[in-house]
């Protein structure tokens, strides 16, 4: 009985570090915190977790009580931001990082389809003082999916930011962004810390078995 215990005890504490690993530290990277309700499109003035040089601006897919002029669907659940609200806008985290530690910042980008005379989407993207890409998207382009590995924290908090550049004869349209995911690619020293306990437990047991073997 004791060994079946200390076998899904270390399966438990397996996964947990798994689960650990995999944690996504973006708050409400896909937007769907803040319910817009039966709304196609609504602006609010704050977002959770995110900051922004305007007002924000959520929408759902077309299927999914949006306007016809919209993405067919969400990337991630039914909401999703528009980056350019009134004007060209800018959003960004201040996400709570280990220096030293190694991150994965994934996220999708779109172009809006009904952008005037098919004008595209351009748009920048920094991890701290870092630009990690300066890019464009059709306005038809769907959702088009971007990955960074290796991006190293440089301290105990790490600014991750969009920009929205264009398009500037339209600047109310455009830069769609949903599903951003910063995820540790080492598990945090928290994690390291539990396994090592669950160790320490599965090695009491293994020693208070042996000393009743040899009772």
């Amino acid at each position: 009985m004791k060994t079946k215990l200390s076998i899904a005890l270390l399966s438990v504490l397996v996964f947990a570090s798994a689960g650990a690993q995999a944690a996504n530290i973006v708050q409400n990277g896909s937007f769907e915190a803040d319910n817009i309700g039966n709304a196609s499109w609504t602006f609010l003035n704050s977002v959770t977790g995110w900051h922004s040089s305007s007002v924000f601006e959520i929408q759902k897919g077309a299927t999914q009580g949006g306007y016809n002029g919209f993405n067919t669907e969400a990337y991630d659940g039914i909401q999703y931001l528009e980056l350019n609200s009134t004007s060209l806008t800018s959003v960004w985290q201040n996400l709570t990082t280990t220096a030293g530690s190694s991150y994965t910042l994934s996220f999708a980008f779109s172009g809006r389809p009904d952008t005037p005379n098919g004008l595209k989407s351009t748009f920048e993207v920094y991890w701290g003082d870092t630009k990690l890409i300066n890019s464009s998207a059709k306005a038809k382009s769907d959702w088009v999916e971007y990955t960074f590995e290796d991006l190293v924290a440089t301290g105990t908090n790490t600014q991750l930011k969009f920009v929205s550049l264009g398009p500037t004869a339209a600047p109310s349209y455009g830069s769609y962004l949903d599903g951003v995911t910063v995820i540790a690619a080492v598990p945090e020293p928290s994690t390291y810390g539990m396994l090592a306990l669950g160790l320490g437990v599965i090695g009491f047991i293994s020693t208070r078995k042996r000393k009743h073997n040899l009772a």
